[in-house]
Protein backbone atom coordinates (compact mmCIF):
# COMPACT_ATOMS: atom_id res chain seq x y z
CA UNK A 1 0.00 0.00 0.00
CA UNK A 2 0.90 3.18 -1.15
CA UNK A 3 1.03 6.19 1.85
CA UNK A 4 -1.32 7.55 0.54
CA UNK A 5 -4.14 5.05 0.69
CA UNK A 6 -2.35 3.73 4.04
CA UNK A 7 -5.25 4.06 6.63
CA UNK A 8 -4.74 6.81 9.43
CA UNK A 9 -2.89 5.08 12.07
CA UNK A 10 -3.55 5.41 15.76
CA UNK A 11 -1.53 8.69 16.31
CA UNK A 12 -3.89 10.04 13.55
CA UNK A 13 -7.12 8.77 14.93
CA UNK A 14 -5.96 10.23 18.62
CA UNK A 15 -5.56 13.29 16.98
CA UNK A 16 -8.57 13.54 15.25
CA UNK A 17 -10.35 12.41 18.55
CA UNK A 18 -8.51 15.13 20.98
CA UNK A 19 -9.90 17.79 17.74
CA UNK A 20 -13.39 16.70 18.49
CA UNK A 21 -12.86 16.61 22.01
CA UNK A 22 -11.66 20.36 22.15
CA UNK A 23 -14.57 21.47 19.83
CA UNK A 24 -17.28 20.04 21.66
CA UNK A 25 -16.85 22.64 24.55
CA UNK A 26 -16.64 25.15 22.39
CA UNK A 27 -19.64 24.60 21.11
CA UNK A 28 -21.48 23.97 24.71
CA UNK A 29 -19.84 27.56 25.86
CA UNK A 30 -21.55 28.99 22.11
CA UNK A 31 -24.89 27.43 22.99
CA UNK A 32 -24.88 28.03 26.95
CA UNK A 33 -23.88 32.03 26.51
CA UNK A 34 -26.35 32.27 23.62
CA UNK A 35 -29.20 30.40 25.98
CA UNK A 36 -28.04 32.67 28.76
CA UNK A 37 -28.51 35.84 27.36
CA UNK A 38 -31.89 35.13 25.57
CA UNK A 39 -33.21 33.96 28.59
CA UNK A 40 -31.94 36.97 30.50
CA UNK A 41 -33.20 39.40 27.93
CA UNK A 42 -36.22 38.20 27.53
CA UNK A 43 -37.38 36.08 30.41
CA UNK A 44 -35.10 37.99 33.17
CA UNK A 45 -33.84 34.71 34.18
CA UNK A 46 -30.29 33.24 33.22
CA UNK A 47 -28.98 30.11 32.91
CA UNK A 48 -28.64 28.63 36.85
CA UNK A 49 -24.71 27.64 36.60
CA UNK A 50 -23.67 28.99 33.50
CA UNK A 51 -20.61 30.21 35.01
CA UNK A 52 -19.48 27.09 36.41
CA UNK A 53 -20.21 25.20 33.55
CA UNK A 54 -18.23 27.36 31.33
CA UNK A 55 -15.55 26.75 33.26
CA UNK A 56 -15.37 23.45 33.06
CA UNK A 57 -16.22 23.84 29.76
CA UNK A 58 -13.13 26.05 29.29
CA UNK A 59 -10.63 23.99 30.97
CA UNK A 60 -11.65 21.10 29.37
CA UNK A 61 -10.97 22.86 25.79
CA UNK A 62 -7.33 23.69 27.14
CA UNK A 63 -6.20 20.49 28.23
CA UNK A 64 -7.82 18.76 24.89
CA UNK A 65 -5.94 20.97 22.96
CA UNK A 66 -3.02 21.00 24.92
CA UNK A 67 -1.51 17.52 23.16
CA UNK A 68 -2.38 18.58 20.37
CA UNK A 69 -0.77 21.90 20.32
CA UNK A 70 2.48 20.12 21.57
CA UNK A 71 2.65 17.60 19.25
CA UNK A 72 3.06 20.25 16.58
CA UNK A 73 5.17 22.23 18.47
CA UNK A 74 2.52 25.25 18.28
CA UNK A 75 3.12 26.68 22.00
CA UNK A 76 4.05 30.20 22.08
CA UNK A 77 7.63 30.94 22.20
CA UNK A 78 10.32 33.50 21.72
CA UNK A 79 12.79 33.44 18.50
CA UNK A 80 15.84 34.94 19.92
CA UNK A 81 18.42 31.55 18.49
CA UNK A 82 16.03 31.79 15.27
CA UNK A 83 18.60 33.43 13.10
CA UNK A 84 21.37 31.24 14.41
CA UNK A 85 19.92 28.27 11.97
CA UNK A 86 22.80 25.76 11.28
CA UNK A 87 21.73 21.89 11.26
CA UNK A 88 23.30 20.64 14.11
CA UNK A 89 22.65 23.85 16.87
CA UNK A 90 19.12 23.75 15.35
CA UNK A 91 18.67 19.75 16.26
CA UNK A 92 20.06 20.56 20.03
CA UNK A 93 18.07 23.29 20.01
CA UNK A 94 15.01 21.90 18.91
CA UNK A 95 15.52 18.54 21.38
CA UNK A 96 16.67 20.88 24.06
CA UNK A 97 13.05 22.90 24.17
CA UNK A 98 11.14 19.77 23.47
CA UNK A 99 13.11 18.33 26.43
CA UNK A 100 11.99 21.56 28.76
CA UNK A 101 8.53 21.59 27.50
CA UNK A 102 8.22 17.59 28.51
CA UNK A 103 9.43 18.57 32.18
CA UNK A 104 7.19 21.94 32.76
CA UNK A 105 4.50 19.72 31.26
CA UNK A 106 4.82 16.83 33.89
CA UNK A 107 5.22 19.47 36.56
CA UNK A 108 1.64 20.59 35.30
CA UNK A 109 0.45 17.12 35.16
CA UNK A 110 1.75 16.09 38.92
CA UNK A 111 0.39 19.25 40.17
CA UNK A 112 -3.23 18.68 38.50
CA UNK A 113 -2.99 15.09 39.73
CA UNK A 114 -2.25 16.29 43.46
CA UNK A 115 -5.13 18.41 43.00
CA UNK A 116 -7.77 16.11 41.85
CA UNK A 117 -6.98 13.55 44.65
CA UNK A 118 -7.28 16.22 47.36
CA UNK A 119 -10.46 17.75 45.73
CA UNK A 120 -11.58 13.64 45.77
CA UNK A 121 -10.89 12.92 49.34
CA UNK A 122 -12.24 16.23 50.31
CA UNK A 123 -15.27 15.71 47.99
CA UNK A 124 -15.17 19.64 46.74
CA UNK A 125 -17.88 20.74 44.67
CA UNK A 126 -18.43 23.95 42.78
CA UNK A 127 -20.93 26.65 45.10
CA UNK A 128 -23.94 26.94 42.54
CA UNK A 129 -24.64 23.44 40.83
CA UNK A 130 -22.57 21.24 43.37
CA UNK A 131 -20.33 19.77 40.30
CA UNK A 132 -17.56 17.39 41.38
CA UNK A 133 -14.23 19.03 40.96
CA UNK A 134 -12.57 15.55 41.30
CA UNK A 135 -13.56 14.13 38.20
CA UNK A 136 -12.44 17.30 35.73
CA UNK A 137 -8.55 16.94 37.47
CA UNK A 138 -8.69 13.52 36.33
CA UNK A 139 -9.74 14.28 32.94
CA UNK A 140 -7.15 17.20 33.41
CA UNK A 141 -4.20 14.74 34.18
CA UNK A 142 -4.62 12.35 31.64
CA UNK A 143 -4.34 15.47 28.71
CA UNK A 144 -1.68 16.60 30.68
CA UNK A 145 0.07 13.46 30.35
CA UNK A 146 -0.54 13.16 26.74
CA UNK A 147 0.76 16.44 26.20
CA UNK A 148 4.19 15.08 28.34
CA UNK A 149 4.38 12.09 26.05
CA UNK A 150 3.77 13.86 23.23
CA UNK A 151 6.98 16.29 23.78
CA UNK A 152 8.98 13.35 25.20
CA UNK A 153 7.97 11.64 21.51
CA UNK A 154 9.27 15.03 19.77
CA UNK A 155 12.63 14.86 21.85
CA UNK A 156 12.91 11.47 21.09
CA UNK A 157 12.43 11.75 17.13
CA UNK A 158 14.70 14.58 17.20
CA UNK A 159 17.78 13.08 18.95
CA UNK A 160 17.14 9.63 16.75
CA UNK A 161 17.24 12.20 13.96
CA UNK A 162 20.27 13.72 15.10
CA UNK A 163 22.01 10.46 15.11
CA UNK A 164 20.84 9.28 11.62
CA UNK A 165 22.49 12.52 10.36
CA UNK A 166 25.86 12.13 11.34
Amino acid sequence: MSPSTRPPGPVVWLERALGVFSALPVALIVLLTFVDVFGRYVFSSPVRGGVEITEHAMALVIFAALPLVTRQRAHISVGVLDGMKRGTFTRIRTTLCDLIAAGGLALITWRVAAQALDDRKSGTASVVLGLPQAPLGYAMTVLAAAATLAALGLAWTSLRTAGEAQ
